[in-house]
């Protein structure tokens, strides 16, 4: 990887790797909690996720400009952090609203609810692609370590997109495990992205 792309890669990958801790907290604090009773905290974890995706988006669209061979994984973690955006975005301007509206109101907060899954399981997809091609890079090398990171993470991100893309059918029954893979996939391109800033042209 170039010198003048190390920065950015370090930069991202701790980025992506907060965004799987900020997922645990809301997973261990939030889960079962109602819109309205967790939303002081649940509004300021997604309000802290989304300058993080968008901080992702805005970094990766440097790292795409300045590297000359990992086009396609930077340009997945652009198209990652985006759709990240909307997500978070939708969860923190649109829930409480459409839960408050009330009862009568229950199909139009399941619209809204469906909607900001749609781009949740997506994003997960496409940072399935990008833990594969970090991963696919490191693998390709000499590097006894990288290959073996590189090997995770191709695999972790081939099941984040299978259990993801199977999500944009199933809707909200498969939260679970399309999440779980997203998470890890995550943290392994994370990983791969943070490695692959070591390498020396």
């Amino acid at each position: 990887m170039p010198q003048k792309t190390r920065p950015i890669a370090i930069f991202v990958s701790a980025l992506l790797i907060l965004t799987v801790i900020s997922q645990l907290i809301y997973t261990a604090t939030l889960s079962g909690v109602g819109i309205v009773e967790g939303w002081p905290l649940r509004s300021t974890i997604w309000t802290a996720e989304l300058v993080v995706f968008s901080a992702i988006a805005i970094a990766s669209l440097v790292g795409l400009v300045r590297s000359q061979d990992m086009q396609l994984g930077w340009s997945a973690l652009v198209v990652a952090g985006l759709m990240n955006m909307v997500q978070s975005g939708i969860g923190l301007s649109m829930f409480l609203p459409a839960t408050n509206a009330g009862e009568e109101f229950a199909p139009l907060m399941g619209t809204v609810l469906a909607g900001s899954f749609l781009f949740y399981y997506l994003a997960k997809v496409v940072l399935g692609l990008a833990a594969i091609f970090f991963g696919l890079s490191l693998f390709r090398g000499a590097d006894t370590i990288g290959r073996v990171l590189g090997l995770v993470s191709l695999i972790t991100g081939l099941i984040a997109i299978v259990l993801n893309i199977a999500a944009l059918r199933l809707g909200l029954g498969a939260v679970p495990l399309a999440g779980a893979s997203g998470a890890i996939a995550t943290f392994f391109a994370g990983c791969a992205v943070w490695y692959s800033a070591r390498e020396v042209e």
